[in-house]
């Protein structure tokens, strides 16, 4: 989503409200939301409005009620957020995946009873593959939108400000990440050491996200898949293969064939 210019004051004095509660410079405002010093700047003095996918990430950053104001203008409806506690959600991440049932791995294991706050968390119009063959696809983030908003449990993010969610297609990761999940991605997590053994994507400019299993061999980075059919791809090239980030779980449609 494009950024735009706009002529309310209210947003710049809100960053810098931000910027004395979090005890941050531009700088590190930056660092923390993955963009440069001067788009910060830019903010702060009102030439170019955030994106909505920053308004998230700011909105999670901010302590309530002050993060509503920033998911507010992010296009969500502040009316039905559980701000206080995610302990009366019932319905997993929001109503409108009420069909999906929640696949937890073994960090996300907690209750939602123990959740003490909600981390908004855009759906990216961006999908993962897991095809057997790399589709040719030009992949640009600046230009993903934001579909959907999706709520979590703050506990479930170890850094809020830097997840994402996005589709998967394909069979490769079948059965422990069936075609048509959503993912859930901490982008604050592209150390290839640290990501040894544990499922991650990784984008390439001209294939895209790949989902899988990241291993070091020595000296070879390999995504292998779930799908024994599907052979591991080479991610070794740092410069073609970029570290996206780790994902922490997913959810997955019930096909109604449980018993």
């Amino acid at each position: 989503m494009p950024q735009k210019v706009h002529t309310s004051r209210d947003w710049p004095d809100r960053i810098q409200r931000l910027l004395k509660e979090l005890r941050l410079t531009q700088a590190g405002l930056a660092e923390r939301l993955g963009v440069s010093p001067a788009t910060v700047s830019r903010w702060i003095q009102g030439r170019i409005e955030p994106t909505a996918q920053t308004y998230i990430a700011l909105g999670n950053l901010a302590r309530p009620p002050e993060g509503v104001y920033f998911w507010e203008r992010a296009g969500m409806d502040p009316s039905g957020l559980p701000v206080a506690s995610l302990g009366r959600t019932a319905s997993s991440l929001r109503v409108n995946l009420r069909d999906f049932q929640l696949v937890a791995s073994a960090k996300t294991s907690k209750q939602l009873a123990g959740a003490a706050g909600a981390v908004a968390i855009p759906l990216l119009s961006v999908t993962a593959w897991g095809d057997r063959i790399a589709p040719a696809q030009n992949v640009s983030l600046s230009q993903a939108e934001v579909e959907d908003v999706l709520l979590a449990p703050l506990d479930w993010c170890p850094h809020p400000e830097n997840m994402i969610a996005m589709h998967v297609a394909g069979d490769s990761m079948d059965p422990v990440i069936p075609p048509g999940s959503i993912i859930f991605v901490d982008c604050a997590v592209t150390d290839r050491d640290r990501l040894h053994h544990k499922l991650a994507v990784v984008m390439h400019r001209d294939q895209g996200f790949k989902v899988a299993r990241f291993q070091r061999l020595q000296g070879t980075d390999l995504m292998v898949s779930s799908n024994c059919k599907v052979l591991p791809l080479d991610v070794s090239n740092a410069s073609r293969w970029k570290i996206f980030g780790e994902v922490l779980w997913w959810v997955s449609r019930d096909n109604g064939t449980a018993s």
